[in-house]
């Protein structure tokens, strides 16, 4: 029975050489799933592959290389240091941009420890513990751990109802906690999912939109609640693929936020403010659905309720 995978990422490397960030493979019957990779700015997953092995999202775009196939970050991130009684100071930061922006310093999103367990032969979950790190600054010259973040990436094979459909279930659950002083994040239109899509499905190089209602363009959808989105097209000759970006019931009522250029976000802190006690928790959720062959709407109504 094909079931799930998970290998470090093996290169044969040159005497001298060594890896910097190696990813770590998800694979399905030897094809990869997804890995999960980390750069000098964020952990996130790349690459994410359909189960023919079609992949779905960008790495890093030329255009703007801060968006990595599928991460996590957060701009306007605020740590309340305390420097007399009932007195405080605010650390801003951003999480989101590479370079300091708009007057924030870049912050790294780092992943640690991982964990990995196989509930079923077609179901796995992926545990990261994950610091959120300021940048070097006076007094902290290795930067500030800021927040510690439990992110479980679970992700379920589902076969299709007729021929040619298959298709990936992926969830991603993050909890973010502060590692010692309050916080506040947000509002900000950078958070807190974002999903940058492969060339053949950018909407501005011929991929086709669709939301519960039917085909829709970009325009019909930016600035409108709903509970997931969909991006397909013939990523290569004669295979259409496409991934559906599935959000829960509080962000559905939130206006989607995606461009023609390929992006997608899930942002549950575009219009307000997250205040985080040192013992409370940031939860946010996001399901993709990362399909081979075409699905109604109906199935994928299916599919986001599971």
């Amino acid at each position: 029975m094909t079931s799930f995978g998970v290998q470090a990422e093996q290169v044969d490397l040159p005497r001298g050489a060594f890896h910097k960030t190696p990813r770590t493979y998800v694979t399905w019957g030897g094809r990869p799933v997804l890995g999960l990779s980390q750069n000098d700015h964020r952990a996130y997953l790349f690459p994410v592959c359909t189960p023919a092995g079609v992949p779905v999202t960008s790495e890093s775009p030329t255009d703007h290389p801060h968006h990595n196939s599928v991460w996590v970050g957060a701009d306007h991130v605020t740590a309340l240091l305390p420097f007399a009684e009932d007195r405080f100071e605010e650390a801003t930061y951003s999480f989101y941009i590479n370079q300091t922006f708009q007057g924030r310093a870049a912050g790294r999103i780092v992943a640690g420890a991982l964990e990995h367990r196989s509930p079923a032969d077609d179901h796995l979950q992926l545990v990261q513990a994950i610091d959120w790190i300021g940048p070097a600054e006076w007094g902290a010259p290795d930067g500030r751990t800021i927040a510690h973040e439990t992110r479980t990436t679970s992700i379920r094979h589902l076969a299709g109802e007729s021929d040619g459909q298959s298709a990936f279930l992926i969830d991603v659950d993050c909890e973010l906690t502060p590692a010692e002083w309050s916080l506040r994040i947000g509002p900000t239109r950078h958070a807190w999912f974002g999903i940058r899509l492969v060339e053949p499905l950018r909407p501005s190089l011929g991929g086709q939109l669709a939301a519960p209602s039917g085909p829709l363009d970009v325009a019909d959808i930016v600035g409108q609640p709903g509970p997931w989105v969909q991006a397909s097209a013939e990523v290569v000759a004669g295979h259409t693929a496409g991934v559906v970006v599935v959000r829960d019931p509080e962000t559905a009522e939130m206006p989607w936020s995606l461009h023609e250029w390929g992006t997608i976000d899930v942002n549950p802190l575009g219009t307000v403010a997250r205040d985080l006690a040192p013992d409370d928790t940031l939860s946010c959720r996001l399901r993709l659905v990362v399909h081979d062959g075409c699905y109604t709407p109906e199935q994928i109504d299916h599919l986001a309720r599971l």
